[in-house]
């Protein structure tokens, strides 16, 4: 049986709570046989959501008529944050990063791996995205895991990455 590590985007997704394919995805885990040992997240994940959190908080403030989510809706995405994270932590779901991850991790800094945004237009994987990527690769305890994130042709650019798209499951 496969286990799997969700990317930060699905995650933030997920708090969201607005029926996206990554909460679907994870809603219909148990029937596709999946327990929720099966599912794990990077270390680096809590800190990403959380930074991007506390970035569109300061964002509503100061420009409140401009903002896609208002101050308590985004304060709402926080506290869903949190008790998903403690969930994972509770359930020792979080991956540490190890020597073999951070191993790998170095090696991904060296690769160019492009994505693309909602507008289309290409980006390079930020650090942080490459951290998951290793910790997909390695896994835990050497059994690599499939990495749950959305259509990107660079995932295809990294050698040996299983990846599962949560739009392909949901629309089965």
């Amino acid at each position: 049986m496969s286990r799997y590590l969700l990317s930060s985007q699905c995650v933030f997704d997920i708090i969201k709570r607005r029926n996206l394919d990554a909460e679907l995805w994870l809603e219909a885990a148990d029937a596709r046989g999946l327990y929720a040992d099966d599912i794990c997240i990077s270390a680096v994940t809590p800190m990403t959501i959380q930074w991007q959190l506390e970035q569109a908080l300061a964002y509503a403030r100061a420009h409140p008529e401009t903002t896609e989510y208002p101050v308590p809706v985004i304060k709402e995405f926080i506290d869903q944050a949190n008790r998903f994270f403690e969930e994972f932590a509770r359930h020792d779901r979080i991956i540490p990063m190890d020597h073999k991850i951070a191993s790998k991790w170095g090696d991904l800094l060296d690769m160019k791996i492009t994505f693309q945004d909602q507008d289309g237009r290409d980006y390079d994987v930020p650090s942080a995205t490459k951290v998951e990527i290793a910790t997909a690769l390695i896994g835990r305890g050497d059994f690599p895991l499939v990495y749950v994130d959305y259509h990107q042709d660079g995932h295809a650019s990294i050698p040996n990455l299983a990846v599962e798209n949560p739009e392909d499951i949901v629309t089965k």
